[in-house]
């Protein structure tokens, strides 16, 4: 019975860190940079195309929206599976 006692109340309190937790956030940062980038790219697009008037104006706010749509998605992705992993 001492022993259980002993086990159970033993202060055993010990601080550890890990190689890739340490790593998560620098990741996690470069990952919310690279949405930051995108959202910021379509908002040059977006004074490009007002500045100059182009008959494939359309195309390019479309492709800057979704290189942003893509990037968010993947972003939010790869920051869920890095904080689980």
């Amino acid at each position: 019975m001492e022993s259980i006692y002993e086990q159970l109340f033993t202060n055993s309190l010990t601080l550890s860190l890990n190689l890739g937790d340490i790593l998560k956030i620098p990741l996690v940062v470069i990952l919310l940079a690279n949405i930051f980038y995108s959202f910021m790219l379509v908002l040059k697009i977006k004074v490009l195309i007002d500045t100059i008037g182009t008959r494939s104006s359309g195309k390019i706010k479309k492709i800057g929206y979704l290189n942003l749509g893509i990037s968010i998605v993947i972003g939010i992705l790869a920051t869920f599976i890095i904080l689980l992993g």
